[in-house]
């Protein structure tokens, strides 16, 4: 049998032996161990199977015989007696371990090849022999190695050792820096709380020395320097010092006590030169035309810390001063106010006497005594016209009496009032924040104090305003006029509310007083002349009466004025009715019926047509009384008008149905009633045309009137035939034959001298005639 090729075990096993001959073949020590163990266990398996094999030849050439224990035929020191070789071992289990080792990397290359195992086995131990030499002459040639490896290494250790000993020493130092640095930290804290007592005494310190220190330049400014900026300066410190003694007035400190008569000193001069500035400054104010609100904002304000100093350090120089700036706006107020009031009487312009009354003729105000101001230069007393542009424009400002001088312009007295008050007002309200702010202390303002002052100056200011409302008020019998001038200081109430300005609230409520009873009185008088003119008055044609355009100027006036308040409706009731009853009683003066209506309709025509663009609270009442008047007296002139007309057709139908019935007139009345009525309609709506022409002025109200002149026309010619119908349905049904009551009409009729009108051909007729008066 030929040699078999080495196995690949050996190979590697070759290869490990020159690995490890190599220089850097140590570092596979390792690796050839773990192979060289592999190796002797596929050795000892090797062994096994070899023995296994030699007893089964032996078992063949003895048959019969039984078995015994398998035991190696070699004792081999290195070799452990496998455990498939005990006594006891049981046959079936070799089967597993031959399995077992046939799962051998080495053992399955060698079966695969085909090789003897007791061979291969023997050549395996030969060459374990040959690699345990190669071993050991290696490692006698690496001894040098490892004696070089033992000395590196022991100078390693010493090396080590000496860092040892130099950590240990840098381990101690640090454990004794760390000592000295939780020391340092003590010391540090201890000094920190150190620091901050000390700058704590040393700030306290500060503010005392600070409180207390007068420095020779502080008192030299005092003393000697001008009032301006620097000296305001000087004087916070000295106010300031002054506190924090104060403040520390209860300690002993002897400082305090050295430096207290030196701070009194500095303001008792403080005091004294405030005083002369500040009254200097409030005199200047009585130089002509001097602008007192620049001179409060420029000067006052600016060294209001002084008067805030007097203030608090001396309480009788400061009652002092505002005594005399009391009295000094005292008087330029009412100087500058009595000036204006002055001027402004010059600008009024001519307002109604005791006979512009309602009822009171314009003719009999003539003579030498009797004989009133030009009408040209009089202001109407009963329609408001431009005068309420007083009290709508809020925006207009104040009335310049010498812009009003160069363009010779006149007002009437709302327009005054409003300017004269509004003044008032805008300077009362600049000079009540003025106070507040001047003379307030830095805690709390004294209103107390400062509504004192503020009565004080404006006190002769509001008696003038007052007068002069009550001059007027006492003189006016301009209804108007008063009322403006009311609803203008309800205005300005409303807005010194806004404003927030409290004093003015008793100068308000007694200008109302002032000129509402007036107002009343004015009103009474006008109603007063209405009565007295029931037995003086009387028209002189059908056109409206002047005293209806009047009363509907002066009515219209009135609830243009009431938008927002009532308190003019009682008396404006009381009026209308004077006024219509006086309408009524003048109409009876006419002779006829006829013209006595027409008279009516035409006043209240007038009267609705002056109310007609008014837009106001209670204004509906007012129009419904006079609508309701018309109406009623439209509908008696719409009779009073047919009546020479179709007289006879108005009659003939009361008095059927006063009869109860056509059943008892004859058809005979019917005939003449036709007769009449076809003769003289078109005739009839001619001349009730060129009537309404002429009595109505009002093309709106003659349209109104024709209207129903001709429609009432209609309605009774209509009604004629509704009764002409049932008359002859009555006689056709006396005659037994209903069916022929629809041809009984033209039976009964055709003996009549004429055919009656169809209703059609008279409403075309009239068609015509109130097209003309379409508008």
């Amino acid at each position: 049998m030929d040699s078999p090729e080495p196995p690949l075990p050996l190979q590697a096993a070759a290869s490990t032996v020159d690995n490890l001959n190599t220089p850097g073949g140590q570092s596979n020590t390792a690796t050839v161990a773990r192979r060289n163990s592999q190796k002797r266990q596929s050795l000892t398996g090797l062994k096994f199977l070899n023995e296994l094999l030699d007893d089964q030849d032996q078992d063949l050439d003895q048959p019969g015989m039984q078995k015994e224990s398998v035991r190696s035929p070699k004792s081999e020191p290195e070799t452990s007696v496998s455990p498939f070789l005990q006594d006891d071992l049981a046959f079936e289990q070799v089967g597993d371990r031959i399995s077992e080792f046939q799962e051998d990397e080495f053992v399955k290359q060698a079966l695969a090849k085909g090789m003897d195992l007791r061979e291969y086995a023997h050549h395996i131990e030969s060459e374990l022999d040959i690699v345990g030499q190669d071993h050991e002459d290696d490692y006698v040639h690496q001894s040098q190695a490892f004696v070089d490896l033992h000395g590196q290494i022991k100078s390693c250790d010493e090396i080590l050792e000496t860092m040892e000993n130099l950590l240990s020493i840098f381990q101690t130092d640090l454990g004794n820096i760390s000592t000295e640095i939780q020391t340092l930290q003590t010391k540090s804290v201890t000094m920190s709380v150190q620091l901050k007592n000390r700058m704590a005494v040393e700030n306290h310190l500060n503010d005392l020395l600070e409180g207390i220190l007068v420095t020779p330049q502080l008192i030299r400014k005092i003393y000697d320097g001008e009032v301006d900026d620097t000296w305001l300066a000087a004087l916070a410190e000295l106010n300031s010092k002054m506190y924090h003694a104060k403040a520390r007035q209860g300690r002993h400190i002897r400082a305090l006590k050295e430096v207290g008569p030196e701070l009194e000193r500095l303001r008792i001069k403080a005091v004294e030169k405030i005083r002369e500035f500040l009254l200097a400054k409030i005199k200047s104010f009585r130089i002509p035309n001097t602008n007192v609100q620049i001179m409060q904002h420029s000067v006052l304000l600016k060294y209001k810390d002084l008067n805030q100093f007097v203030m608090e350090r001396h309480g009788e120089v400061a009652a002092e001063i505002r005594q005399t700036y009391a009295n000094t706006l005292r008087w330029y107020f009412s100087n500058q106010f009595d000036n204006y009031a002055t001027g402004l009487e010059k600008l009024q312009s001519v307002v109604g006497d005791k006979y512009d009354m309602l009822c009171t003729d314009e003719n009999a105000k003539k003579g030498l005594f009797g004989a009133s101001k030009a009408l040209s230069q009089k202001t109407n007393v009963f329609a408001i016209g431009s005068r309420l542009e007083t009290l709508k424009n809020q925006d207009a400002g104040l009335i310049l009496i010498h812009v009003a001088n160069e363009k010779n312009m006149k007002y009437p007295y709302e327009a005054l009032f409003r300017s004269f008050n509004l003044a008032l007002i805008d300077n009362a309200s600049s000079e009540y924040l003025f106070l507040v702010e001047y003379f307030s202390r830095r805690s709390q303002p004294d209103l107390e104090g400062i509504q004192s002052v503020f009565t004080q100056i404006f006190e002769p200011t509001l008696k003038l305003g007052l007068a002069n409302v009550k001059e007027y008020a006492d003189s006016s019998f301009d209804a108007i006029g008063i009322l403006l001038c009311l609803r203008i200081n309800h205005q300005l109430a409303k807005e010194l509310e806004r404003r927030k300005i409290p004093g003015l609230d008793k100068y308000r409520d007694a200008i109302h007083m002032a000129l509402w009873p007036r107002f009343q009185v004015v009103v009474d008088m006008h109603i007063d002349s209405v009565r007295k003119a029931k037995t003086k008055i009387k028209p002189k044609n059908v056109h409206p009466h002047w005293i209806a355009r009047r009363y509907g100027e002066f009515a219209g006036s009135l609830l243009l004025l009431n938008d927002e308040q009532t308190d003019v409706m009682p008396r404006l009731a009381l009026l209308r009715l004077e006024t219509s009853s006086l309408f009524d009683v003048m109409s009876k003066t006419f002779p006829d019926t006829k013209s006595r209506l027409i008279f009516l309709i035409n006043t209240f025509d007038l009267v609705l047509t002056l109310l007609a663009d008014i837009r106001t609270n209670g204004v509906e009442l007012e129009n419904d009384h006079w609508k309701q008047a018309l109406h009623q007296t439209i509908a008696l002139f719409v009779e009073e008008e047919l009546k020479p007309y179709v007289g006879d057709l108005i009659s003939f139908i009361r008095m059927v149905e006063i009869a109860g019935g056509v059943s008892k007139v004859q058809l005979e009345h019917f005939e003449r009633t036709s007769f009449n009525f076809s003769n003289t309609w078109r005739q009839s709506l001619l001349a009730i045309n060129t009537s309404v022409i002429q009595h109505f002025s009002s093309f709106k109200n003659g349209t109104l009137v024709l209207h129903q002149v001709l429609g009432q026309l209609i309605v009774y010619y209509t009604r004629f035939h509704s009764l002409l119908d049932e008359k002859l349905q009555q006689l056709g049904a006396s005659a037994g034959d209903e069916s022929l009551s629809s041809t009984v009409k033209a039976t009964s009729t055709r003996g009549w001298g004429h055919q009656p009108v169809g209703v059609q051909t008279v409403m075309v007729e009239v068609k015509k005639f109130r097209s003309n008066f379409m508008p």
